[in-house]
């Protein structure tokens, strides 16, 4: 196959999945301070009722305004629920973002646009981090008549910005990759199970005229085609896995494929290295999901904090006291509900886990800065800058309690350095910034690597699911050596390979399909074609005319045939054909794209459901666009598959 072809459909395969697509100790004084008593979970209920009912107050203050049009008075009362969320601390309030871009599509449905850049705004201060903020935006600007270039621009770049916010928000991000993994993985064993297939038809008929040979039997063709079969069967009746049973036809039919066949045969099994990895990582994302604590520390790190929150981090951190990371989390909930006793002690507890975090120094400061113990602050703000250089937050904290201590030069000169380390994040903090414990310092949440390693770290659980998926597909094999068998099952086809070489055991002829054998004497192997077709087609050598025409119209018949059949699985199959006519490498790009359109169709929504994702925001124009590249696509694969029967003919093996 040309260079260029092979970059042309690979590139587009890869196009087509990016679309669906579709991570020593401390010795100061503070830091010998004893633990404080555990908070009271009624007191914390308390605050989150009160709090809340602040909330929702001023939510409906806002609702009762857009209804009768007031729209200023409206945003003003958005602005107060904005301050109201900063006050509490929390970076994502989801479920306000939701609901104010659910009131944007209202609004436009109403015919209302003036409210709509403003509902949409505040939806976005109220969650920086939602994705379908941008993507509702997105859909807004495409559903404008004519759009300008600057509007397709500014959707593109929303549309992408979406797409990254999608991965960075845990509560989003993990059903999505789950959804992602197990349709990549699903597909691929699609993909190798229906090629597996593809060799067994091909090759089914070699394998049984070789067996006669080796068993030195005179059979009739049906006997000999039935005790294939049993042996094709044989992993299925000893209750081996399934991908045994696939494993064994490639095994069995490499000695009998083109160069092609090979080629992707020996690419499968590569990829089974894999394999054990993605099961992994779909686990991973599963556990995550059900019970390993990532979501709740998630939604400390950055969202909506709440009494059961609160019960089941403390929860977790009695069956597992040395976790720093939900001692952080349940540091921060503490802290902005204004519990700063509780707090310290969590942070201190963490702090002598992890005495070179410069978080826990940090947010520790935090709480002697609310407290007003600013000496203790600036002493863990500078413990914090000395572990940690190139953090942010430490040295605003720092110029942050210098401002206090009046000390106007040295609280100066630490806001030029957070400034030139981070400005947007200066400034942000900056212009929010009030006496309120929450706004005053900048909280240094649990950073994204670590949760991601707290996502793919070992567990029972974790270990459970994986071993019980990986079960089905190869039996009693452990997950642990699946990588080891991996590799047997290469160094076998390198053994077959070895036996195999320089062996012609069989093939078909390239003009009329005869089967042509080494070990018959009846046929004689010369090149890709059988000696009557050289007999008949080759001028030096006198043949009797009659024969000759016979000849041809067999050879007619069959290319006519094959053509036809392959064409007509092409339709039904794109990729199919190409198998079919030896161009497997090709092929078995376009059959894996067909599989991953078709699982994706089956299974629209997913194996699991995400809480974030506004179904009814983006779904009519992601079925278009899925359309869309399906015809493309096919007219792809439909269009290659016209262009290889007119080689075909050019080549002397189309009808004549």
């Amino acid at each position: 196959m040309p260079k260029w072809i092979r970059q042309e459909f690979l590139f587009f395969a890869l196009f087509i999945c990016l679309i669906y697509s579709f991570f020593p100790g401390s010795n100061s004084s503070w830091a010998q301070t004893p633990p404080a008593s555990p908070p009271s979970p009624g007191l914390i209920a308390e605050v989150e009722k009160k709090e809340k009912k602040a909330g929702e107050k001023i939510w409906l203050n806002h609702q009762e305004f857009l209804r009768n049009g007031e729209w200023e008075k409206s945003q003003r009362e958005l602005e107060k629920l904005y301050q109201w969320k900063l006050n509490q601390g929390i970076r994502n309030h989801y479920h306000y973002a939701a609901a104010l871009v659910r009131e944007s599509q209202e609004m436009a449905r109403q015919g209302k646009s003036a409210a709509i850049p403003g509902l949409l705004s505040y939806a976005e201060r109220m969650a920086p981090d939602y994705a379908q903020v941008s993507l509702v935006r997105t859909r807004l600007l495409w559903s404008q008549d004519f759009p300008s270039l600057t509007n397709i621009t500014k959707a593109a770049w929303l549309l992408l910005k979406g797409f990254f916010l999608s991965f960075y928000n845990l509560e989003e991000a993990l059903p999505q990759l789950a959804n992602l993994t197990m349709w990549v993985l699903l597909s691929f064993l699609i993909t190798l199970a229906l090629f597996s297939f593809f060799l067994l038809c091909k090759y089914h008929s070699f394998f049984s005229h070789h067996l006669k040979h080796l068993l030195r039997v005179e059979k009739g063709p049906r006997a000999m085609g039935m005790m294939a079969v049993l042996l094709f069967l044989l992993p299925l009746l000893l209750g081996l896995g399934w991908m045994w049973l696939f494993v064994l036809w490639l095994l069995v039919f490499w000695a009998y494929g083109t160069r092609a066949d090979r080629a992707v045969t020996v690419a499968f099994l590569l990829l089974l290295f894999l394999l054990p990895t993605g099961i992994r990582f779909y686990s991973s994302f599963l556990v995550s999901l059900a019970g390993n604590g990532i979501l709740e520390i998630s939604r400390a790190n950055t969202g909506v904090f709440s009494a059961e929150l609160h019960r089941k981090l403390l929860s977790m951190r009695n069956k597992n006291l040395k976790d720093p990371n939900i001692l952080q989390a349940i540091g921060l909930i503490e802290k902005r509900m204004g519990k700063f006793a509780e707090a310290e002690a969590h942070f201190l507890k963490w702090a002598q886990l992890e005495p070179r975090s410069s978080a826990a120094f940090n947010n520790l400061g935090n709480v002697y800065l609310a407290t007003n113990r600013t000496d203790q602050a600036v002493e863990a703000y500078q413990k914090a800058i000395q572990l940690g250089p190139s953090r942010t937050e430490s040295y605003y904290n720092l110029g942050q309690a210098y401002l206090l201590n009046l000390l106007l030069s040295e609280a100066e000169s630490e806001f030029r350095r957070a400034r030139e380390l981070r400005p947007q994040l200066t400034f942000f903090y900056t212009s929010i910034s009030t006496r309120n414990p929450n706004r005053m310092a900048i909280d240094q949440t649990i950073e994204l690597s670590r949760l991601w390693k707290r996502v793919f770290a070992e567990t029972p659980e974790r270990d459970k699911i994986a071993r019980a998926f990986w079960q089905i597909l190869w039996g009693q094999v452990p997950l642990k050596y699946g990588e080891a068998m991996a590799a047997a099952l290469l160094f076998l086809l390198a053994l077959i390979q070895a036996a195999s070489r320089g062996k012609g055991l069989m093939r078909n002829c390239e003009r009329c399909g005869r089967l042509i054998c080494s070990r018959c004497t009846r046929s004689m192997v010369i090149g890709q074609q059988c000696s009557q077709c050289i007999n008949a087609f080759t001028t030096r050598t006198p043949t009797d005319p009659q024969v000759v025409r016979q000849k041809k119209a067999e050879v007619a018949k069959y290319q006519d045939r094959k053509s036809s059949f392959a064409r007509r699985l092409s339709l039904g199959m794109p990729g199919g054909g190409h198998l079919l006519q030896g161009r497997s490498q090709e092929g078995i790009v376009y059959l894996f794209v067909f599989v991953l359109f078709l699982t994706k169709i089956f299974l629209w929504q997913g194996w699991i459901s995400s809480p974030m994702v506004l179904h009814i925001s983006f779904e009519i124009p992601w079925m278009i666009l899925t359309a869309i590249l399906f015809l493309l696509y096919y007219g792809f694969v439909q269009y290659r598959m016209g262009h290889s029967r007119s080689r075909d003919r050019r080549l002397g093996f189309g009808t004549t």
